[in-house]
């Protein structure tokens, strides 16, 4: 399946053709953050993954820019993320959601990482201006009002080191891949009703940041 996504850029607008889209996990720079998130998400029932890092297929069309999501039932979560990926032989890179179902993730991880759309913001840089000063990168999450994640990218892998690790399991085409990187550690649990989320990738060197508000609603079952 492919997908087009539209991104403004510093160059003006890309048309970015999407065949493949990977969601890392456990992508901690060192063992402590591994062991910690490992920790967290043991405490909502997720078990130990059979692999770190681990590395989910994702359905290009759950790729989602608008400002308007839904989710089934009230046991999902965001999670915000760098995501990188090439168009025209150039690397991007932007913020996105890695929106998941927490009670099947228990279960069935590659699948409740299908079951929710995929938010991901409008723009995007050149991956190339950020990487003499990557690690002063930020990454948040509000979800209505409160600072749920907050974090450095120092704290995950870089994104030739991810590169390398999917391209390992998914082969050498970078081009039309797309790549969420994994997440920081959450503070406390979102609202299970509607809710306004607002993900960020902040450049303190350059001072700009590439900013995604949505509202995130949950349908129930009638019977």
């Amino acid at each position: 399946m492919t997908v087009v996504l539209s991104f403004q850029t510093p160059a003006g607008p890309v048309s970015a053709t999407i065949r493949r889209v990977l969601a890392a996990g456990y992508t901690g720079r060192t063992r402590h953050l591994v062991e910690a998130h490992i920790g967290e998400l043991k405490e909502i029932g997720i078990p130990a993954p059979p692999h770190v890092p681990m590395l989910f297929p994702i359905i290009p069309g759950l790729l989602s820019q608008s400002t308007e999501t839904q989710v089934l039932g009230s046991d999902t979560s965001p999670e915000v993320e760098y995501v990188v990926f090439r168009q025209g032989g150039r690397d991007y890179v932007t913020v996105g959601s890695d929106q998941t179902d927490s009670v099947m993730e228990a279960q069935n991880a590659p699948m409740a990482k299908n079951m929710c759309l995929k938010s991901i913001a409008p723009d995007a840089w050149p991956l190339e201006e950020v990487l003499d000063h990557w690690d002063s990168l930020e990454l948040s999450l509000v979800c209505d009002g409160n600072l749920m994640q907050q974090g450095k990218v120092e704290q995950m892998m870089r994104p030739a080191e991810l590169q390398e690790f999917v391209s390992e399991h998914d082969g050498h085409e970078h081009e039309g891949r797309m790549i969420f990187s994994g997440t920081l550690e959450m503070n406390g649990r979102c609202p299970r009703e509607r809710a306004e989320m607002t993900i960020k990738l902040h450049d303190p060197v350059l001072e700009r940041a590439i900013v995604h508000r949505y509202t995130v609603e949950p349908t129930f079952p009638f019977f």
